[in-house]
């Protein structure tokens, strides 16, 4: 019984709408599922994907008001993603527009285009020789250059020999090639860059990855449960995540590891045509649901050509802004008519008001 490559990977961000900006306007990757976190009703949890979610997921939880985090030993370190071959050049130049500083380097024979996100989360392109029927086109990125799946990640363990150990006897990876720094894992056409010196401790963070999730059957789940067991890791209860099942434990080198079912999938409560458009509320949270849809920060899926904008935490200082930005542009309407030509007594009250607003929102 072996896992089946990587399900998804969840990190801690910060601002939420900065996140869909990013990673589906500048990536390009569809927002599949916009929903909560499990765990914390007035936290988003946003799910990225292809066209019909059939891909590996990114997950993002966006914490404005979190610490920092640093990725260190017990952590994933880096998501890779698989581009079609040919498409880097689009890939270096659409960053660097957006201002991001990518960088090519070569590890295990192979190139790769690196950056950071906006908050700090370590991201790898590779060339592959496909592209994805079901990739999302969407903001002048087109199939042929479009993003694949998630095809790798780089795991920083606090115990390397006991992490490799409990990845190619108990999940089923197959170590393949190895240099001094890291030993490559490989399963199904995805690969798992493992650490072979052992760093300083990761920080739970805003720009730090939560969790690593493994795909497995749905029929084997409750196997998996009692295999972790026999393995001498402790898994927590199997969970109902509505999108899949899930289990999650700590590995010996202290990473976060998740397995998760294949299904039912992120089409079981919306159609392909509608997916990620609603805020989906996890049924133990639909008690709360007008409070939380009160105080949730609006987010919009949209075009951009930059990243800027984003100097408000929740939706009281988004409508702030919206409210002060309102203001101040009735207000140099009002005011420059007024050296023009003469206004009338209503313009007049409400230029006295619109003074009056500006002054208290400052």
């Amino acid at each position: 019984m072996k896992v089946q490559g990587i399900h998804h990977i969840s990190s801690i961000v910060g601002h939420a709408q900065k996140n869909i900006d990013f990673y589906a306007s500048v990536l390009g990757l569809r927002l599949v599922k916009n929903t909560l976190n499990y765990d914390d009703q007035y936290s988003y949890h946003f799910y990225y994907g292809n066209r019909d979610g059939s891909s590996g997921l990114t997950t993002t939880f966006p914490m404005t008001d979190s610490i920092e985090g640093h990725s260190g030993s017990g952590q994933v370190d880096t998501l890779v993603y698989a581009v079609p071959s040919g498409s880097f050049e689009f890939w270096h130049n659409r960053l660097v527009e957006f201002g991001f500083k990518p960088y090519y380097y070569d590890r295990f024979g192979m190139k790769r285009l690196a950056f950071s996100d906006p908050d700090g989360l370590e991201i790898e392109m590779i060339e592959v020789n496909r592209f994805d029927e079901s990739a999302w086109e969407y903001n002048g990125i087109t199939k042929e250059v479009a993003i694949i799946e998630i095809t790798g990640s780089i795991l920083f363990s606090n115990n390397p020999p006991q992490s490799l150990k409990l990845l190619v006897d108990g999940l089923g990876y197959q170590l393949i090639n190895e240099d001094e720094e890291f030993y490559l894992l490989k399963i199904n056409d995805q690969f798992l860059y493992l650490n072979k010196q052992i760093m300083a401790r990761g920080r739970m963070g805003i720009g730090s990855v939560h969790h690593i999730a493994f795909k497995v059957d749905n029929e084997e789940i409750a196997l998996w449960h009692q295999k972790l067991i026999d393995l001498g890791m402790k898994p927590t209860e199997i969970k109902n995540r509505k999108y899949f099942k899930s289990i999650y434990f700590r590995e010996p080198g202290g990473v976060l590891i998740e397995l998760a079912t294949e299904g039912p999938g992120v089409l079981i409560d919306e159609t392909v045509e509608r997916l990620g458009s609603n805020l989906l509320m996890p049924p133990h949270f639909k008690e709360y649901e007008d409070e939380v849809r009160e105080k949730l920060m609006p987010v919009t899926v949209r075009e951009v050509s930059k990243l800027e904008g984003y100097g408000y935490r929740d939706r009281y200082e988004h409508d702030l802004l919206v409210k002060k930005q309102r203001v101040k542009e009735e207000l140099t309407y009002l005011l420059r008519k007024s050296k023009t030509g003469s206004l009338s007594e209503e313009e007049k009250e409400t230029l006295k008001t619109l003074r009056q607003d500006f002054i208290t929102l400052r």
